[in-house]
C-alpha cells in the first residue's frame, strides 16, 4: 500500500488526525500497535454488519472472517471450553 494511502487510513479511522500527530504517536508506542488497532476496528465493524445483515456474510474478507471466528467462540461455549 502506497504510504500517502496508510496515512491517509489512519487519519480517516482516527478523526481526521494530522498525519505528523500520527507519526509521534507510531513513535510513542509499541511497533505495530496502530496497525494491530486498524485490524480490531475493522473487525467490530464487520462483526456489526454481521449483525445486521446475517445473510451477507459472505460479501466481504473481514466479514467472512468475522463470521468464522464467531462461529469457532460459538463452538468452544456449546463445548464448555470457552
Amino acid at each position: 500500500m502506497p504510504i500517502e494511502h496508510y496515512y491517509g487510513r489512519m487519519s480517516e479511522e482516527f478523526g481526521g488526525a494530522l498525519v505528523s500527530d500520527i507519526i509521534r504517536e507510531q513513535q510513542r508506542l509499541p511497533v505495530g500497535f496502530l496497525d494491530q488497532l486498524l485490524e480490531y476496528r475493522a473487525y467490530a465493524y464487520a462483526k456489526a454488519a454481521n449483525a445486521a445483515d446475517p445473510k451477507g456474510w459472505d460479501s466481504s474478507p473481514m466479514r467472512r472472517l468475522a463470521q468464522e471466528i464467531e462461529m469457532e467462540l460459538a463452538a468452544e461455549d456449546i463445548d464448555g471450553n470457552g
